[in-house]
Order: structure tokens, then C-alpha cells, then sequence
């Protein structure tokens, strides 16, 4: 993918500049609200340094969470009926800096389920490691566990993680297989990893720890990104791939469930079903956006003093909700016959890839993997039936897509 050599700033977000519009929709109605599923990134250390990772630019040293930080946000997601929450975004054990001693992961775990919220985590091993061994109680109340992979192959991974590390997400499969707790190995698309050698790896894989397969395309929040995006015929050839090995548990990427034909596609979740709380600031505040790589819409309104409740009906959600019932005023998507499946793609990646292309900041962006222009017409798996056995909280969150390796 091409990008534009531009001036850009990773933290203009926290300054409130060239914040993206809230205004292309006028006032045309918006999909109803249905918040369930959410993301929290939990601190900002993470002992990783992964080559795409998209939240470094939302994450800066300087403040702690306290307990009565938790409290506040664990009472407004309670009182707002969030059902599920996954803590990632950055390593979620280290919530208090980079000693484990300081950690409140488990007095998170333990007051999300309190309140009968279901809760996940995504870790690229140690996180689940040190949960099963020193905070069994925390381990046991988890729903479901999302491991990340950069690559099935180990000197692959380790070297994009800049750790030797692959053996402690292998571990964390086994451990979850052993006990019976829901787990997947998730892996970003990219441009190196996603040939048929990787898809086909990383479902044997999968398949020989009873996990699910999960895949995030990359969302290129870096311009820098944009070198290692997919193109569109490794996008569908890759799904093509991952549907042929697996039986599908969520088609939450628009486009592959357009192509795929799927009866009861959604379109994008963002700000309609799902948001995502970003790291605490240097200066104390914690701020909401509708979708986890769009810091660019991060809400005004400081959770720890403002009711989720105004947050979710802010400026900043409502153009994602508006963009989703109106995908006819999408650029180049109101002839499409796959509109009311697709409805203009993944939001983030079109207006990210419109940002780092074309230098503008537009909630009209189409996908770049848009069927209509990039899809070729070659055989796809049709009406799939997804597997309904298993709640897992990355479902109807984030545009994703998840199987069962068959």
C-alpha cells in the first residue's frame, strides 16, 4: 500500500489537534446504541516492542490507576450493562509500571466478574503465565483468553516481539487447553505473515491446543504501517484460506462477510456495540474512543468525571453510528448490491488508510478492500453458519474475524 510523505504526529490526539470530523453526516439518524462488548487498556509499559502495534500512540508514562480509579470505571460499565470487557491493548499485567509486584490485574478480574461482567484477556503469554501461577483465583474467574502470534514460526515471532517469547504463548495454549478454558490464538494480518505457509501454520497450531483462530488485518495507525498492510488479493485469498480450514465463528470483517454472502452480517460495530478505554494520561484523565485504533475520536470526556452514559452519546460516537446506518453517503458506496452487508467496511481502516494516503481526515473514506473494487469475483466460501456454542467477548467487537479450526 502506498502512503503519503507527510508530517505526522502519534500524540496530536492528546492535544486535541487535527482531530478527525464529527460533522459529514449532518444530522441524518444514527443505528441505535447497543453498548455490550468493550476493550480497556489496562497501563502504559509493556515489556514488548512489537513492529505494528497500534497502541504505543495512545500510551505514555507517568500515572498509575488507583483502586478507587477501578471502582469508578467498573461502576459505569456495571451501570451501563457492559457484558464483556477484554483487557489488552498493552501487556495487561503491568497496570502499575513494569514490576508485577505493583499489578492490579486481579482486583480488576475480580471486580468486573463481581458485577457479573464477563471478561477476557489478550496477552502474548506472560500475563496468562503469572495469573496461573501466583493469582489463581483472577485466572479461574476469566472467560476466555486471546494469545497473540505475530507468526506460527518461532524465530518469525520472536523477532517481531524483540523477545524470545514464542514458548510462553505456546504455554499459555496448553495451560488453557488443560483447564478447559476458552482460548484463541490471535495473530494481525500483515504483509509478511499472511501467506497461505502462515494461515496454514497457525491453524495447525491452533488445532493442536483446541483453540480458536482469530485475525485482526492490520490497521495502520502509524503511517509507517502502511509498508506492511495487506493487499487486497492476499486479504481474500487469506480469508478464503482460513474459511476452508475452519468452521467461522464471527465474521465481523464487513467485507468478508459481504463476499461470503453471510445472512446475519452487521457491519461495523464500533461506537454501536463496542468502544474501547484508552491507558490513564500523564495527567490523570481516561478517555473513551468508539474504536480502539481511532484515537482521533477519543471523547472529551474524562471517564473518572463524566457518566459513560454522556460519553457514549458524545459527538465522537454518534458520527460512527451515523456513518453506519447511512453507508449510502460512504464515497463510491451508495450503487453497491453489497452495501447492506458491507456498509463502506471496517471504519478505522478506511479513514486511517485515507488519512495515510491522501492526507485527509473523513468518516466518508470507503474501505480499501472495498468488494465492489478489489474483489476479483474468485470462489469464496458462501452462507456460512457460524459455531453458537461459545460467548467470547472478542465477538461483535472490533472488526474481526474468529473460527474454529475444523
Amino acid at each position: 500500500m502506498n502512503r503519503l510523505d507527510t508530517q505526522f504526529s502519534e500524540f496530536d490526539h492528546y492535544s486535541k489537534k487535527k482531530l478527525g470530523p464529527t460533522h459529514e453526516f449532518g444530522t441524518l439518524p444514527e443505528i441505535d446504541v447497543d453498548i455490550k462488548n468493550i476493550g480497556w487498556t489496562l497501563g502504559n509499559d509493556c515489556p514488548y516492542r512489537c513492529t505494528h502495534c497500534y497502541s504505543m500512540n495512545a500510551r505514555v508514562k507517568g500515572r498509575d490507576m488507583s483502586v478507587e480509579m477501578i471502582d469508578r470505571i467498573v461502576d459505569q460499565l456495571a451501570i451501563n450493562k457492559v457484558e464483556t470487557v477484554n483487557l489488552g491493548g498493552n501487556e495487561p499485567l503491568f497496570t502499575n509500571g513494569p514490576n508485577p509486584k505493583n499489578t492490579l490485574l486481579p482486583y480488576i478480574i475480580k471486580s468486573l466478574s463481581e458485577r457479573g461482567i464477563e471478561v477476557g484477556l489478550t496477552t502474548s503469554g506472560i500475563t496468562l503465565i503469572h495469573l496461573y501461577k501466583d493469582y489463581r483465583e483472577a485466572f479461574d474467574l476469566l472467560n476466555d483468553v486471546d494469545i497473540s502470534f505475530d507468526s506460527p514460526f518461532e524465530e518469525e515471532h520472536n523477532k517481531n516481539r524483540a523477545a524470545k517469547i514464542f514458548h510462553q504463548a505456546e504455554q499459555s495454549m496448553r495451560i488453557c487447553q488443560d483447564h478447559d478454558k476458552p482460548h484463541t490464538a490471535i495473530m494481525c494480518g500483515m504483509s509478511w505473515n499472511f501467506s497461505r505457509a502462515h494461515i496454514d501454520g497457525l491453524v495447525a497450531l491452533a488445532k493442536k491446543y483446541d483453540g480458536n483462530v482469530r485475525i485482526n488485518s492490520i490497521k495502520p495507525t502509524m503511517p509507517e504501517h502502511m509498508d506492511i498492510c495487506l493487499t487486497p488479493k492476499q486479504f481474500y485469498d487469506g480469508f478464503s484460506r482460513l474459511m476452508e480450514l475452519c468452521e467461522p465463528v464471527d465474521l465481523g470483517e464487513p467485507p468478508i462477510a459481504s463476499v461470503a454472502d453471510y445472512e446475519a452480517a452487521r457491519r461495523c460495530p464500533c461506537g454501536r456495540t463496542s468502544f474501547r478505554i484508552h491507558s490513564i494520561t500523564p495527567t490523570g484523565e481516561i478517555y473513551i474512543s468508539p474504536c480502539v485504533y481511532l484515537h482521533d475520536y477519543k471523547s472529551s470526556l474524562n471517564l473518572l468525571k463524566h457518566d459513560l452514559y454522556d460519553i457514549i452519546h458524545s459527538e465522537q460516537f454518534r458520527v460512527f453510528r451515523q456513518r453506519n446506518a447511512n453507508g449510502d453517503q460512504v464515497d463510491g458506496c451508495a450503487s453497491c448490491g453489497r452495501l447492506e452487508k458491507c456498509g463502506g467496511g471496517c471504519v478505522a481502516r478506511s479513514y486511517l488508510y485515507n488519512l495515510h494516503s491522501n492526507g485527509e481526515r473523513s468518516m466518508l473514506a470507503r474501505d480499501p478492500y472495498c468488494p465492489k473494487e478489489t474483489y476479483e469475483g474468485q470462489e469464496f466460501p458462501q452462507k456460512p453458519q457460524l459455531i453458537d456454542d461459545q460467548k467470547l467477548v472478542h465477538m461483535d467487537y472490533l472488526c474481526t474475524w474468529i473460527g474454529k479450526p475444523k
